[in-house]
């Protein structure tokens, strides 16, 4: 399916058709009457099908999810492997909380005036982030990454996990009374 009007087009040749034209050459008549988007992008309730699930029913499109974003394509063109971070990632990676951490400790110390200096610093703040410290980080990434997979968002995960995070787990009780929210 061609994404642009064709060049003879009366009045907008060569254009990008846009969402609703696409939607309706695909027989998604119902789903081309959605709103692309509020205004100011404030979507009033992200869960309802009121506004930009129109991208959403586009990209589903089996033609849609055969191709490969431009940039995963060519790094792996080149031999890499591409893993993409989820919008959350610092909450998901312990080894992000871990160098937040040494980087508070390294913030906390007076100016260096050398490089010598520094470097011992960050030697030394390196070395005051214990296994400890490492593993309550992983139990916290632990406890976000459940909440995510329970359908929490990011305030109600954080939330979450703030409450309980001396439970080995997030009751189920609290995980079904937050979704009736």
């Amino acid at each position: 399916q061609a994404l642009y009007l064709p060049d003879d087009h009366p009045i907008r040749p060569g254009e990008f058709k846009g969402m609703e034209i696409i939607l309706k050459e695909r027989s998604l008549v119902k789903e081309s009457k959605l709103r692309a988007q509020f205004p100011q992008f404030k979507c009033i309730d992200p869960k309802a099908a009121c506004c930009c699930r129109r991208e959403v029913v586009l990209f589903n499109q089996p033609d849609f999810l055969d191709q490969k974003p431009a940039l995963v394509e060519l790094i792996q063109s080149h031999g890499h492997i591409v893993f993409f971070y989820p919008k959350f990632h610092c909450e998901l990676n312990f080894i992000e909380q871990c160098w937040g951490s040494e980087k508070y400790l390294y913030r906390m110390l007076p100016l260096t005036k050398n490089e010598d200096q520094m470097e011992k610093n960050i030697r030394n703040c390196l070395d005051q982030v214990t296994i400890i410290k490492m593993r309550r980080f992983a139990n916290r990434s632990a406890r976000f990454i459940y909440a995510y997979q329970n359908g929490l968002n990011g305030t109600q995960a954080a939330w979450v996990n703030k409450k309980y995070h001396g439970h080995q787990v997030i009751p189920e009780s609290i995980l079904n009374s937050i979704e009736t929210m």
